[in-house]
């Protein structure tokens, strides 16, 4: 593994070591499976990851003992290329709900949404983490916390790489802890299909343009957070002002924003444009290669995957994509195309929702790919 590290301290752990700002180290999040690399955070964070992965392995381990069949469902979170946080995480958990109306009680979805430690509800998961670790960080808080750094890409991709991977809880002994992900039996990744099928429930009108743009104007009007992000602009002095309409450069802001919205849900939502499902697709099919190969399995015990609502056909069980956050040597990145995105290793989403860039010119690019990250 390697280590960077910046001076400021900021937190104490209870031995004294002192622990720094932005502290990070890269490798295998599961040593025993090495099939992917990711850069975290060291310190306190890496140990509110340590408890939110157990939390998460304590849901899979009762699914296990209740006999469900188990999916994971593969979702876009960020707030990227029009997309906005708290409308995927809502499209997510229509989806896991609908998903479990039509495949019945036996299964269970594993939906990443429902955990994402960056959200309102996940403030209230962090808090209790916190209290945890108070031995070991007395008077820790969540606002120091946020003040040494925030959650990257890589940090999420450790935790719900060792989710995927470890299986040490199976009631099978034949196959616990074999770290061939045996608590799962199917993926599934989220499409354009399934984000109209929630704005066909939550608004009216006849076509899907109809539709969305119903929703995002009650959520203009009903959710500040939503308001503050699509109606306001930094007012230069580290506030925020409201757009202005009657302002020709105010009125370009707001339409290219909201344009983006519509273009993003109508053409784009998917795990295609997400790069952690990326790394996801890929650490599916590396573990159905280690599974074919193992006596334990073999390829009739091979995970399945969906896609959009439809099973992968025979060529897209055996193909890879493009890396997410995954982390490549020299010789391996070489390997791919020259076009390929870099890794990013900034966070998700900011706190709590990711905030939209701002716009001056109509014609400036809206997002660049050096600001987007999951």
């Amino acid at each position: 593994m390697t280590g960077t590290t910046t001076p400021a301290s900021l937190l104490r752990a209870q031995d004294g070591t002192a622990e720094t700002e932005a502290e990070t180290e890269t490798g295998y999040p599961v040593p025993e499976r090495p099939i992917m690399k990711f850069t975290w955070h060291t310190g306190a964070w890496f140990d509110v990851f340590e408890l939110h992965t157990a939390l998460i392995k304590s849901d899979l381990a009762r699914a296990q003992a209740e006999g469900r069949v188990v999916v994971y469902l593969s979702c876009p979170i960020s707030s990227r290329g029009g997309g906005y946080f708290a409308t995927n995480v809502d499209i997510a958990n229509h989806t896991a709900r609908r998903l479990t109306e039509q495949w019945g009680e036996r299964f269970f979805f594993l939906n990443p949404a429902a955990y994402q430690l960056e959200s309102r509800q996940g403030t209230g998961l962090i808090t209790r983490h916190i209290a945890a670790l108070q031995d070991k960080y007395p008077g820790l808080t969540l606002e120091q916390l946020l003040a040494q750094t925030h959650p990257t890409g890589g940090d999420y991709m450790r935790m719900w790489s060792r989710v995927l991977i470890e299986d040490d809880y199976l009631a099978d002994s034949a196959r616990r802890d074999l770290k061939l992900g045996g608590a799962f039996d199917a993926y599934y990744f989220l499409g354009p299909t399934d984000a109209r099928e929630f704005f066909s429930l939550r608004s009216g009108g006849e076509s899907l343009t109809d539709r969305m743009e119903g929703y995002f104007a009650r959520r203009y009007a009903t959710d500040p957070q939503f308001y503050l992000d699509f109606a306001t602009v930094d007012d230069g002095t580290g506030g925020r002002r409201p757009l202005d309409p009657s302002q020709p450069q105010d009125a370009v802001v707001y339409e290219a924003r909201r344009r983006k919205f519509l273009v993003y849900y109508g053409t784009r939502v998917s795990t295609a444009f997400s790069l952690g499902a990326h790394d996801e697709w890929n650490i599916h099919h590396r573990l159905n290669q280690a599974r074919r190969g193992d006596p334990a399995y073999g390829v009739g015990e091979e995970m399945a995957g969906f896609f959009d609502g439809r099973p992968f056909s025979l060529a897209e069980t055996e193909q890879q994509t493009l890396p997410g956050y995954e982390v490549l040597d020299t010789t391996a990145r070489a390997v791919l195309d020259g076009a390929t995105a870099p890794v990013l290793a900034h966070a998700e989403v900011a706190w709590p929702y990711g905030t939209l860039p701002e716009l001056v010119l109509p014609r400036e690019p809206l997002e660049s790919t050096a600001q987007a990250t999951r």
